[in-house]
């Protein structure tokens, strides 16, 4: 038992020292740039959000561009951690306390309303890396489809039950306020959709770099691959088990796409160690906004003076 576990104490100390070599032998001007190009992504998308929320608080003076995009950054530096859910919750708490008394349901809306184009964008994505050939094979056969109807109806029938309920219904409600950007479909397209696409690009633009400073061709394919793959990845709740899915299909797709021969162990430290910086810049971004943002502690009372006689 103990030989096992001295093996497998190995087999990590290797990886581990694996992974800083490659970290420590990747171009640091690349990676440094692609670092810029991410932050200028999260920027991006944070001023879609501003714009929804903007919708949907229309009169509030007290809205602020910077507010709604510095809540967004240190939401995806929390994201990076814990999950998608959880960076949003911070995303909502952080605005909450600038825009008291708005409700955190509406605020909840406003990341339904903002999800909805990026999902509309993500599906684009995806039909055109479909179209090139990269990503997994998403046919769904004849006996899947009566479980995969099955439970949509079930979704829906749940939602039909639990709208009868009161309090559902009031958080339904400030979450349709919140998606007020939705209602007029042009002014969203005009005024959210073209941060989102700049995100995109940007981002795009921050894995080209990625990939050059790891010494891995950073084609457009090899960059809608890497895309794909953190999609793919996200999938899974657990961050090792996603980080190894996402790899494991950059395995299984990176030579026939790019048409390249790459070790498994050449793309796990380039997934690895890129996940690894933008988590350190992700968290130091979200403990600076969260420290300039929580307001500072006041300061203790002074005793009063003792009166002279």
């Amino acid at each position: 038992m103990w030989d096992a576990a001295a093996d497998v104490a190995a087999v990590i100390e290797n990886a581990a020292t694996g992974l800083a070599e490659a970290i420590a032998g990747a171009a640091l001007g690349w990676l440094a740039l692609g670092v810029v190009l991410h932050v200028a992504n999260q920027l991006a998308r944070g001023r879609g959000w501003y714009v929804v929320v903007r919708r949907a608080c229309p009169d509030d003076p007290r809205l602020r561009g910077r507010d709604a995009v510095s809540a967004w950054v240190a939401g995806c530096g929390v994201g990076g951690v814990a999950s998608a859910r959880g960076g949003d919750a911070v995303r909502i708490l952080l605005l909450s306390r600038r825009l008291r008394g708005t409700g955190a349901t509406l605020m909840a809306g406003t990341i339904v309303a903002e999800g909805a184009g990026e999902t509309a964008v993500g599906v684009v994505l995806l039909g055109a890396a479909l179209a090139a050939g990269v990503g997994p094979d998403v046919g769904i056969d004849g006996g899947s489809l009566p479980w995969l109807l099955g439970g949509v109806a079930l979704l829906v029938a749940a939602g039909a039950l639990l709208w009868r309920w009161a309090p559902a219904r009031r958080v339904g409600s400030g979450v349709g306020r919140g998606c007020a950007a939705l209602e007029c479909p042009r002014a969203y397209a005009r005024g959210v959709l073209p941060w989102q696409l700049t995100s995109r690009l940007a981002r795009a633009a921050a894995l080209a770099c990625f990939l050059a400073a790891f010494g891995l061709p950073a084609t457009p394919l090899a960059v809608l691959l890497v895309m794909v793959a953190q999609a793919g990845g996200r999938l899974v709740p657990l961050a090792p088990a996603s980080a190894a899915a996402s790899v494991g299909m950059l395995a299984a797709s990176f030579a026939p796409v790019t048409g390249t021969s790459v070790s498994t162990g050449a793309l796990a430290a380039f997934f690895v160690g890129t996940s690894t910086i933008l988590t350190v810049v992700g968290l130091a971004l979200s403990a600076l906004v969260v420290a300039t943002t929580l307001p500072a502690p006041a300061p203790a009372a002074q005793p009063a003076p003792e009166s002279v006689t």
